[in-house]
């Protein structure tokens, strides 16, 4: 239809409408297509938010109750899990498969240098524990998460909420430590240094920050080569030194007890600190088995969440749970709710400004009845009558539904930033399947309008 043709059925179809009705369709259009698209944006970053982790699994540490005060608990050895104790541990409802914790058996510290290089700045020095877990259990694995003996660095996977704590409780209280983002936290070189002396000196670098496991983690295979080169046996007991039917002295390792010529030379007795009374000759003490060097922690993949009975049999069985990072679970059942509440509210929204538009569209076409009557008599198809009135239709309908994205738009950039504080990182723009929904949502909103226009012109003529 040529523009003049167009403008002269415009001026005569008249342009009055009524503008009460409209605008009340106007407003229940825009909140109605802004939740929805805002329940398909949530809907889509929950998705992705979750999507490292393996579908309906949830991820569980498991650890030995610590009890006791320091002089038992100096005496016993590593509370590790035995094979008969994994073993029962998998056949608990829910348990798909168990991983072990390995961990370091040589003393670490780090130097940490935030600046970028070496000697520049100040550096921060912690003492530190690595450990391992299999790769099937990570939250996420690096191109650059593997080593080799002659590599030039050690890979290091530390919790998110370490570079949190970082930027908002150490920066802030230190000025020579700035605030770091993820890319220059992996920039930083760290110094690792091993043993009781740190002679031995080797470099670090983060290349991960993992959501799901509360713990340094290093490659297996650099862990195992470290134990075997520079591990100590820590997991030794200590004892009581009897003689003359009296205690002598602190507890004394069973290392020192080797070493101690003046003792060994003598007829001396000594008692485990956690049963005094059991005293036996020293070297029976001395030929001790040591311990069977198990898993001191264990990570379960579970089909679900855990259960409360689940947890009750496991605080039988006196093991303790860390549920590493359950941010996946709340914010599922939290975007679950807003999801649902904000579709269905914004689907009822629109549908009740779809009725008020058809409406006052059609009250619009009966107020131009006889004109468009007139019109047809003259050879004017009801089509052309119906475009104009799409075309008054299509204006408002742009305008609303571009007013909805960049509402959409905002709320999604200030929502990414308040979730960040949380350790929660979101893009800053819609995804494509929230614009493809928006697409999908103007095409059957202006469908069903053409429908109602296009069957009320038809019934004037």
């Amino acid at each position: 239809m040529s523009r003049p043709i167009a403008s002269l059925l415009n001026r005569c179809l008249g342009s009055k409408s009524p503008r009460k009705e409209l605008l009340a369709a106007s407003l229940g259009c825009v909140i109605g297509s802004t939740l929805i698209l805002l329940a398909l944006q949530i809907f889509t970053d929950s998705k992705l938010l979750v999507g490292s982790r393996e579908v309906g699994q949830n991820f569980v540490t498991l650890n030995k109750s610590v009890q006791g005060g320091i002089l038992l608990n100096l005496g016993k050895q590593e509370e590790s899990f035995r094979e008969e104790e994994i073993d029962r541990i998998k056949k608990l409802p829910g348990v798909k498969k168990i991983g072990g914790f390995t961990r370091n058996q040589f003393p670490v510290t780090v130097h940490i240098w935030p600046a970028g290089k070496i000697g520049l700045g100040a550096a921060a020095r912690t003492d530190l524990f690595f450990e391992s877990v299999p790769d099937e259990f990570l939250d996420q694995k690096p191109e650059a998460w593997k080593w080799e003996e002659n590599q030039s660095y050690v890979p290091i996977m530390v919790p998110k909420f370490y570079l949190d704590l970082w930027n908002f409780g150490l920066a802030p209280s230190r000025s020579e430590y700035p605030a770091l983002s993820r890319e220059a936290a992996s920039s930083m070189p760290i110094e690792i240094l091993i043993g009781e002396d740190e002679s031995f000196r080797m470099l670090g670098r983060f290349v991960a920050f993992s959501k799901r496991i509360n713990s340094v983690l290093v490659p297996a295979n650099f862990l195992q080569w470290a134990n075997q080169t520079h591990g100590n046996d820590r997991s030794e007991k200590y004892f009581f030194v009897w003689k003359n039917e009296e205690i002598i002295g602190a507890p004394v390792s069973m290392s020192n007890l080797a070493k101690n010529e003046v003792l060994r030379s003598t007829d001396i007795q000594v008692s485990p600190i956690e049963n005094p009374g059991n005293r036996m000759i020293l070297s029976d003490a001395l030929n001790m088995s040591p311990s069977d060097g198990g898993p001191s922690r264990l990570i379960l993949a579970m089909d679900k969440s855990p259960t409360d009975d689940f947890l009750q049999k496991l605080d039988e069985l006196g093991y303790e749970t860390n549920r590493e990072f359950p941010q996946d679970e709340w914010l599922n059942q939290l975007a679950n709710g807003l999801i649902w509440g904000m579709a269905g509210v914004g689907s009822l929204l629109s549908l009740l400004s779809i009725a008020t538009f058809a409406s006052s569209f059609r009250l619009v076409v009966t107020q131009s009845a006889e004109t468009t009557r007139d019109l047809i008599h003259l050879g004017f198809s009801p089509l052309k009558i119906s475009r104009v009135f799409m075309l008054r239709f299509a204006k408002i309908f742009t305008f609303i539904w571009a007013l909805s994205l960049m509402i959409c738009y905002v709320l999604k950039i200030y929502t990414a930033q308040q979730v960040k504080i949380y350790g929660i990182e979101l893009s800053n723009g819609l995804s494509w399947q929230t614009l493809a929904g928006a697409i999908l949502y103007a095409v059957v909103f202006v469908w069903i309008n053409q429908l109602v226009i296009a069957r009320s012109v038809r019934s004037c003529s």
